[in-house]
Order: structure tokens, then C-alpha cells, then sequence
């Protein structure tokens, strides 16, 4: 059975990031649309009777229409419907979900169902698929959730109500988060340690991606139905080849499905071995070249090394399954080795009097045949023949009675198999719902987690306060991704270089130092000048980069974090209380009528305070094997098996490079000569002792 670390990484791999990194630029464009969707261009009231034209909303003061929509009244403004008809003065004829409706005035509340509805969903898909991952697998999650986003894409091109809209849109977003969740597992999975944080930043760079491809094509498509149908094409390219994506080996292998595991090595290594057979041809061109231009060298023997290596192989198999076979006797009842042996000994006692009757005969034929001086050879040949049949019979009956008690253990062995998987399905019925409760561990790193995720998707609502840029919305959209691909690849060099937990708690640390410095400003600057405004733009991009910074780390982190029996369920726990947060945003702003806007601030810049001291709390997970089971996870955290890992793997190649050294040198002196089969004999040993 293979291990999920000791896979080599081939091109067959880097291609699989690849082609999930298409999933992650579909994800990232759902989620983007929420802001095209409602893009709210001018507009004007067109009554029927006069040509005037007012712009904005109509407002009323003693049930009287008042033109100037830039009155000033003390009391909050109250909006009337128009006369006539809204109209929108677009340059592109650009359309959106608000200009299909006219979700403006008094019925602009609906227009904030949208993102509401929208964000329920990939609440619910976080949960659900979250469970849905863990118990049927990565990839067939991954598979529904894909094909059923994108028949929900195709359906809103044709939808013409809008409570239609809002519900399927809702749907879309339970499938695009299962699809967002179950690919960055399953990406994660498929890599061994030094490679899970260059494939992290390689779907992260695949969801900038997505967002500036979303820019473009809302710059060149401006109507919302036909982009809405354009974002589907991804889905329908996939069918080509999401058959060729493997199920992950690690849950397989967590699952107890060792079978399907071995199947998904095997597959793995057999691509990888079509881009490395060229690799491997040209090594061994390139090697004879610079051969041919040293000093003559002996040649290698390969098939010296090639047969020690197989013996160490064969003999490490032969060892395991001895040690197998120990165990399964070992998990024999006592009353069953007893048996067992008095079943033996009774055979034994019966094959000793057959042996002591059949020396009896043959002696006594032995001397009839002497006494008769062969006269009698057909008699003697007789009793000979009647002696090797009286050994087979023995032989029969010893072969049948060792079967029989092979058949009983064998039995006694498949039941108590059975028993143990019966066990371990009703142990994993009950672990998912308690396991939380049961670990005190996997509980304080559960709310650790969850914190983080909840006060970093809270002071993503800073990006709300961005300023408006006299630059085109396109291109500023295609701005921010840009600025987060840059973000991504600074932050691989930092928590490849530093870890987790610190980055994490630096990062936490300045979202709420952010967050604190804007509430200051508020707070002491009455008037707003220039000069505040550039600073304030300047905080806001800081603090957009921390933000983004903070949650691409939350994504790693929880996923190495938690074991792969859980994984999927503990990332849609975080996933779900992140949602909660960012819906809880919009609330907040909206505070701003009552309470000042600072305040917000406050309680958030602190909360992220907290939250970047809890984050030391967290294990480091930077060179950690991916945790299996609950109690690796246990063992691997109190051991504190990070720092031994790393150093463990430098001893193993040291090693590794000392055994190879000592080889070659046996190989290329005049002391060892080959005597064949992979065997060094050195002739100089008893020379040097006379």
C-alpha cells in the first residue's frame, strides 16, 4: 500500500491544479456577478404629461412633490413612485438586474435581496456539502456541484420574474460554494507537503483570474443575460476532462478503502510516467555526452543496484507481513488457540501411532523378504505398494485435517473482520456529530478558526468604504485582481518562509490597527480635506491587501488544520460563520443614520485584535503532514512532530545520499569485484588478515 507523501509530483499533477483551477475561476465569477448584477446607472422620472426631466429619486414633504431633490430637510427623506416611468441614460446600453426591474426609489430594498439571498445559499452549501465531502467523497461533491451550478446559470438567462431570480440564484450559490470547498480539498489532498502552499497560491491566482475575466466581459457583453449565459461556458469545457480527475488517496485511504487508494496511485503514477519516460531520456543522453568528454570511468551497473534494491524491498514486505500475521494470531481467543492446539496434538498423536504401525509392517516385510532370499518378490512388492499407499492415506488425512482447522480460523477471522467494520461505521455515524464534543483539542482549535474567519470576513466590509475612482468601473474591477494576484505571491513568500500562525496574527493585527486608525480619523477630523481623503484611500488599499491576505491564509490553515476525516465539515463550519459576518456588514453601514460610523469600527478593529492573539494559540502547520484521524492530529500537535518531521527527513536523506555514496564506491573500486545477482564480493578481506 502506497502513502499519500510519498508520491512523486509529476506533470500529470500539475495539470490536475490546472484543471481545478478552472472550477476556482467559475467560483470566483458567480461570486463577482452579485456587482454587475446591481449596477444602478442614472436615471430620471419621464412623466407623462410634461417633457421635464427629474433626476433621482422623487421625494415628498406634506404630500407634495418636490423637485429639488437637494433639499435640505431634517427628517429622513420619504420616497414616492413616478408618475411616469423611470428611464436610464446608459452610454453601452448597459443592463443590469436593476435596470430589468427598476429596483430603484422605494423599491430599492429589493435590490438588496440579491446579495442576501445570494450569500444564504453559500451558507447552506457550506454546511451541506461540507458533511456531503467527508461522507461520499471530494470528487463526486465536487462533480454534482459543478453541473448543477451550471444549470442553474443557464436557467437565469431565461428567467423573467424576479422572485424566480432571487430563488435561483440562491440555489446557485449552495452548488457554486460546494464546488469552491470541494475543489481546494481536493487540491490540497492530491500534494504531498512542500507542495500544498505552491498549489494554494495557484488557485488563489486563479480566482484574481476569474475576476478580471468577469471585467472583460462585462466590458464587451454589457447586457446581464447574455454574460450571464457567457460565464456558464467554463462548466460545459469541463465535461471534457473531469473524468480524468482522481479521487483523493488520503480520504480513500482514511476511509479504509485501500483498494480504490491503490487504483488512484496507480493511475497517478501511470501519467506521470508519459512526461518523465522524455525526461528520463534525455538525463541519460545528456550523461553520456559529458561521459565521453571526461576521464574513462567504469560504467554502471545497474542491475546490481536495481536487485539490492529489490531485496531491501522483498525483505521489508516479508517483515510486514510477518508483523501482520502476528497481529491477526494475536487477536485469536485464548479458547480458540486451545482448540486449536488440542486439535493439533490429537493429529499429532495420530500421525506418531500410524508412523510407529507403518515401521512395524515394513520391518516385518523386511525380514520375510530376507528369510525368503527373494523368492518371494512379488509378495515383497506387494507389501511395498501396500506400504506407500498406507503413506498417502496419511498424507490425505494429514493435508484434510490441517484444512479443516484452517477453514475454522479462517471463519473465525472473516467474522470477527465483519464485526470490527461494522464497529467502525457505527463509530463514524457518531463521531461526526460528537466528535467536536469529545476532542477538547479539535474544540479550542475549532473556535480559534472560526474566529479568524469571522473578524477577517467582518473587516472585509472596509472595502464597502472604498472610493469611488474617476476611473471606469471595468478597469478598476480589473485593478483589484490585479492587486490581489500581487498579494497572493508575496504572501506565498512570507508564510513559506515564516508559517502560519505568526503571518496570521500579523495580518489580523493590521486589519484591526486599520480598522481603529479610520474610526481615529472619523472621530477627530471635523472638517474633510484633501489631504484626508489621500490618506484615507491609502489606509483603505492597506487594509484591502491585509484583509485579502488574511483570508487566502484562513483557507490553508483550516485545511491543515483539521484531519481528513472532518476537513470538509470544519471548512464549511468557518465558511459558514464567515458568511454570517459579511452578512452582518451591510447592517452595520446602515447604522450609520443612527449611530456614528466610527463605533463600527471600533468594535471590529478590536475584535481582529483578539483574534490575530488568539492565532498564536493555533499549531504551526508549515512542513506537517496532513493530520488523518483525530488522534494523528492529537499526536502529531502534543509531540510537537513539525520540527522532528523536517529534521527526520533531512537525516532520511542524508542517509539515503551516504548508502548511495558507499554503493558507488564499492561499484567503482578494485577491491569489490561482481560475482552476479546484485552480490559485491571483496577478495582483499582475507588477504589484508594473512
Amino acid at each position: 500500500m502506497m502513502n499519500a507523501e510519498k508520491v512523486k509530483v509529476g506533470c500529470f499533477q500539475m495539470m490536475l491544479v490546472l484543471l481545478l483551477g478552472i472550477n476556482y475561476v467559475i467560483v470566483a465569477m458567480s461570486h463577482a456577478l452579485l456587482i454587475f448584477h446591481n449596477y444602478t446607472p442614472k436615471f430620471y422620472c419621464q412623466t407623462t404629461d410634461s417633457s421635464h426631466k427629474t433626476y433621482g429619486c422623487q421625494e415628498t414633504a406634506n404630500l407634495s412633490i418636490v423637485a429639488n431633490s437637494t433639499s435640505t430637510l431634517s427628517k429622513v427623506p420619504v420616497l414616492t413612485a413616478c408618475s411616469g416611468e423611470y428611464r436610464f441614460v446608459t452610454e453601452f446600453a448597459e443592463s443590469s438586474v436593476v435596470t430589468e426591474w427598476s429596483l430603484i426609489c422605494e423599491r430599492r430594498y429589493l435590490s438588496f435581496l440579491g446579495p442576501t439571498v445570494y450569500y444564504t445559499g453559500v451558507l447552506l452549501g457550506a454546511w451541506i456539502t461540507g458533511f456531503l465531502t467527508d461522507r461520499i467523497g471530494r470528487l463526486p461533491v465536487q462533480a454534482i456541484c459543478l453541473y448543477a451550478q451550471g444549470t442553474m446559470a443557464v436557467a437565469l438567462y431565461m428567467v423573467q420574474s424576479y422572485p424566480a431570480f432571487l430563488a435561483l440564484r440562491g440555489l446557485q450559490g449552495v452548488f457554486v460554494q460546494g464546488l469552491q470547498n470541494s475543489t481546494y480539498i481536493l487540491s490540497m489532498e492530491l500534494f504531498p507537503v512542500r507542495f500544498r502552499t505552491l498549489v494554494a497560491l495557484i488557485m488563489q491566482i486563479f480566482w484574481s483570474i476569474g475576476l478580471i475575466l468577469l471585467a472583460m466581459l462585462n466590458y464587451v457583453i454589457p447586457d446581464w443575460r447574455i454574460l450571464q449565459l457567457v460565464v456558464s461556458v467554463p462548466t460545459a469545457i469541463t465535461v471534457l476532462y473531469i473524468w480524468v480527475i482522481p479521487e483523493s488517496p488520503r480520504w480513500l485511504l482514511a476511509k479504509g478503502k485501500s483498494t480504490e487508494a491503490d487504483i488512484a496511485f496507480e493511475r497517478i503514477t501511470k501519467y506521470n510516467s508519459c512526461c518523465t519516460r522524455s525526461r528520463t531520456e534525455d538525463i541519460f543522453v545528456q550523461e553520456a555526452c559529458v561521459k565521453s568528454n571526461t576521464t574513462p570511468i567504469k560504467p554502471e551497473r545497474k542491475s546490481r543496484v536495481t536487485s539490492i534494491e529489490l531485496k531491501k524491498a522483498k525483505a521489508d514486505e516479508n517483515q510486514r507481513e510477518e508483523a501482520t500475521s502476528l497481529l491477526n494470531r494475536s487477536e485469536l481467543t485464548e479458547q480458540n488457540v486451545i482448540e486449536i492446539t488440542s486439535e493439533a496434538n490429537s493429529v499429532n498423536l495420530e500421525n506418531r501411532s500410524f508412523n510407529l504401525d507403518l515401521q512395524k509392517k515394513t520391518s516385518s516385510f523386511i525380514k520375510n523378504c530376507d528369510e525368503k532370499n527373494r523368492p518371494s518378490s512379488s509378495k515383497c512388492d506387494q507389501n511395498s505398494r501396500t506400504i506407500s499407499q498406507l503413506n498417502d492415506q496419511k498424507e490425505d488425512l494429514h493435508f484434510k485435517d490441517t484444512e479443516v482447522v484452517l477453514r475454522r480460523i479462517k471463519k473465525e477471522r472473516m467474522n470477527e473482520n465483519e464485526e470490527k467494520t461494522e464497529n467502525k461505521k457505527r463509530k463514524n455515524k457518531n463521531s461526526i456529530l460528537k466528535i467536536i464534543s469529545e476532542s477538547l483539542m479539535l474544540r479550542k482549535h475549532s473556535v480559534i478558526m472560526i474566529c479568524q474567519w469571522w473578524t477577517s470576513a467582518m473587516a472585509c466590509g472596509i472595502l464597502d468604504l472604498m472610493p469611488n475612482f474617476p476611473v471606469n468601473r471595468h478597469v478598476t474591477f480589473a485593478l483589484g485582481g490585479a492587486l490581489e494576484i500581487a498579494t497572493y505571491i508575496f504572501v506565498y513568500f512570507v508564510i513559506s518562509r515564516y508559517g502560519r500562525r505568526v503571518p496570521m496574527c500579523i495580518y489580523q493585527s493590521f486589519n484591526g490597527a486599520i480598522c481603529i486608525l479610520i474610526a481615529t480619523f472619523l472621530i477627530l477630523t471635523t472638517v474633510i480635506t484633501p489631504w484626508f481623503d489621500l490618506v484615507k484611500t491609502i489606509m483603505l488599499l492597506f487594509g484591502k491587501v491585509t484583509v485579502t491576505s488574511t483570508i487566502s491564509i484562513a483557507y490553508l490553515y483550516t485545511i491543515e488544520t483539521f484531519p481528513t476525516v472532518i476537513r470538509g465539515s470544519c471548512l464549511g463550519l468557518c465558511v459558514v460563520f464567515a458568511k454570517l459576518g459579511s452578512l452582518s456588514m451591510p447592517y452595520l453601514l446602515l447604522l450609520e443614520q443612527h449611530v456614528p460610523l466610527s463605533i463600527p469600527l471600533l468594535v471590529i478593529g478590536t475584535l481582529c485584535l483578539i483574534a490575530g492573539l488568539l492565532a498564536l494559540i493555533l499549531p504551526e502547520t508549515l512542513g506537517r503532514i496532513l493530520p488523518d484521524r483525530i488522534a494523528s492530529m492529537e499526536k502529531i500537535i502534543g509531540d510537537n512532530n513539525c520540527k522532528r518531521n523536517s529534521v527526520n527527513i533531512e537525516n532520511d536523506t542524508e542517509k539515503s545520499l551516504t548508502d548511495g555514496q558507499i554503493l558507488r564506491e564499492k561499484l567503482f573500486s578494485e577491491d569489490w569485484v561482481d560475482a552476479g545477482n546484485g552480490i559485491l564480493v571483496n577478495f582483499m578481506e582475507n588477504k589484508n588478515i594473512e
